[in-house]
């Protein structure tokens, strides 16, 4: 059943052969263009086909095709940004070019449909890497070689499942796996039935590299929780950017796939808000802040929003709200909001605070002094501990949230944020944000209730 399920799922990954000559007539194309003005760059980088459409491992309903321009080691970091900028404006025009960043910006496009990375690199000796991107070349040349196409294959199942289960994806947003980790892990494993199988058997701190170099790479990683060494580089941790959350996702994915086998696993689903969820009382605990902001690289956004909400639902607990879920959504161009859903709305008038042993009379003056003028009542507890019965600053959800939006530098809302979500903000309380229609919005709701549309502990 399961060999079946596979078999059937790897039909529905596997591009047609006009597909392939779409693709690769696209890719001559956007190759032709590039070498045509690279050619009068003072540098003549040598123009390389990479990623997933060169390695052969591309989904048929995305077809990336990524280009690396690579550069003599005399061009310094600002010429790479600068000359593979110019090209590209040459080759595809100003105006239809996406500035992205990595460890250094390069230039996304559209060709019939087909996006297109142009990223500079240097051209260097293996483990010389001045640059991240350095390496892909030699990504491009290992994959060739050490992966059969039946493994090919394997890593476009691979892929479809993990994007089925949304744990697919480099970017901040998501935290998930790459298309070359897909590609390593296979190398791994040997082929996905081998790997879904395994995962069963993943503890933390998940080490997945060669035999022999297990302890050099415990010792090399000390304190990270995922390590996935790049084939061509032991130094190079691949896991360091995977959420624990999303390989959490892909584990209990594979889980339930090998349970009851189908292609419904293979399938991405729509998310649709829950109205059996939003009609529980819990649903009221909701408080939502959208705000609108400039328009920004995606992952610099994310960075930035992940981080808010990190600052935030700490703060709330802080001040003693206990949050059960937070989430972040946007539209990725100039809105995005914050959502909490909270235990209660509202706290107690009161809050105790327990102070040093009495025996301690230095730190028992200063918490005295300290507490003196706001306190309702001191006691001494069965431990022989000061005790402070004091009244709280804040007691309800809403409350805290104005005071953030005050002084949001305060609370740790990151700095290209502060203003926007000061000024341009709307708070929506309980039910209320059912009212805003917007997609994006009504999705991060439903991320609140059903994480990524699954439930596996039914």
């Amino acid at each position: 059943m399961l060999s079946k399920i596979i078999e059937e799922a790897r039909r529905l990954t596997t591009p047609t052969p006009e597909l392939y000559k779409k693709v690769g007539e696209i890719a001559e194309q956007v190759v032709s263009k590039i070498r045509k003005y690279a050619q009068h760059s003072p540098f003549n980088p040598e123009v390389i086909t990479g990623g997933s459409y060169a390695r052969d491992t591309w989904l048929p309903e995305k077809a990336d095709i990524d280009i690396f321009l690579r550069y003599p080691l005399e061009a310094s970091k600002s010429d790479l940004e600068e000359d593979s900028h110019k090209i590209s404006c040459e080759a595809f025009g100003k105006s239809n070019l996406i500035i992205r960043y990595a460890e250094h910006p390069y230039v996304e496009t559209y060709v019939n449909d087909a996006r297109v990375n142009i990223v500079p690199c240097y051209k260097v000796e293996s483990g010389n890497w001045l640059t991240a991107a350095d390496r892909s070349p030699y990504h491009l040349e290992f994959m060739r070689t050490n992966l059969s196409p039946r493994q090919k294959s394997d890593v476009r199942l691979l892929k479809k499942f993990m994007k089925a289960s949304e744990s697919y994806g480099a970017e901040i947003k998501i935290g998930g796996f790459s298309g070359y980790m897909c590609e390593v892990l296979i190398y791994r494993y040997k082929n996905f039935e081998n790997l879904i199988k395994d995962s069963q058997k993943w503890r933390l701190p998940l080490i997945i590299t060669d035999d022999d170099k297990v302890e050099y790479v415990k010792e090399r990683f000390l304190g990270d929780k995922i390590i996935i060494t790049d084939p061509i580089d032991i130094n190079r941790n691949l896991g360091r950017a995977l959420y624990i959350a999303t390989i959490s996702r892909f584990i209990l994915e594979s889980r339930s796939f090998l349970k009851n086998p189908s292609g419904e696993f293979f399938k991405e689903e729509k998310k649709k808000v829950s109205k059996r969820q939003l009609s529980l009382p819990l649903a009221n605990n909701l408080l939502a802040v959208v705000f609108e902001h400039e328009r920004m690289s995606v992952d610099i956004l994310w960075g930035m929003l992940n981080h808010t909400l990190s600052s935030l639902t700490k703060h709330f607990e802080k001040f003693d709200f206990k949050v059960i879920r937070s989430v972040v959504t946007s539209d990725e161009k100039k809105t995005s909001a914050f959502i909490f859903l909270f235990q209660t709305m509202t706290i107690s008038q009161y809050q105790i605070r327990a102070g040093p042993y009495i025996f301690d009379d230095d730190n028992l003056q200063k918490f005295l002094s300290k507490n003196r003028n706001n306190t309702r009542l001191f006691w001494i507890d069965d431990e022989g501990k000061i005790c402070a019965l004091k009244d709280r600053p804040l007691t309800s959800t809403t409350s805290l949230l104005e005071e953030i939006l005050k002084d949001p530098t305060r609370f740790g809302v990151s700095k290209k944020i502060v203003q926007p979500l000061k000024k341009k903000n709307k708070i929506y309380v309980g039910k209320e944000i059912l009212s805003d229609k917007r997609k994006w919005l009504l999705e991060g709701v439903k991320e609140v209730f059903e994480p990524k549309g699954k439930n596996y502990f039914d």
